[in-house]
């Protein structure tokens, strides 16, 4: 029987929701597009690859994740006002009209992107939150492990998953 391990391929589905398993849905991955990753490579969160750790294929989950294990509590010196003449650049907000809610990339330098929310809209300026989008939340994940095996070379040399042929493609579980 295929367990979860450190340097395997891992497929799931579940179902990510806010707080608990009766909080509100924040993202679904089912079996035809599961979450495929490389166990142990550092890109999961420590806690989830921990929770997951040991279980076998077709084996069924259910696990809350403290924000502190998540992706930590809120942090007020993240949220900053930035003048509108100070906003990137965007296609996205050509007229740089924004609202409550719009995710925006900034440039923080030559290879640094951060990904922020828009918090509130002022008169010369806005509110913008770099905190993860996540941060603050206790997140309960419900699923299945689909698969799991051995990486391929290039996968193993990477420590990453990746598609064989280039396309994204449904999980290997299949009716039997």
């Amino acid at each position: 029987m295929k367990r979860i391990e450190p340097h395997k391929i891992v497929e799931l589905k579940y179902v990510l929701r806010d707080g608990g398993e009766s909080g509100n849905t924040l993202e679904v991955m089912d079996e035809h597009w599961p979450l495929k990753f490389y166990f142990g490579s550092g890109q999961m969160l420590p806690a989830f690859e921990a929770a997951l750790l040991g279980l076998a294929e077709g084996s069924s989950f259910s696990f809350t994740l403290e924000a502190a294990d998540a992706y930590g509590q809120i942090d007020s010196n993240l949220i900053r006002e930035i003048p509108f003449s100070e906003m990137p650049e965007s296609e996205q907000f050509p007229d740089r009209v924004y609202e409550s809610g719009d995710r925006l990339v900034f440039n923080m330098g030559r290879t640094n992107e951060q990904l922020a929310t828009v918090t509130e809209v002022l008169e010369a300026s806005v509110l913008v939150d770099f905190n993860h989008a996540l941060a603050g939340k206790d997140l309960h994940f419900s699923g299945q492990v689909l698969y799991v095996r051995e990486p391929r070379q290039e996968e193993l040399e990477a420590k990453r998953y990746i598609e064989p042929n280039g396309i994204r493609s449904d999980s290997r579980l299949r009716d039997e």
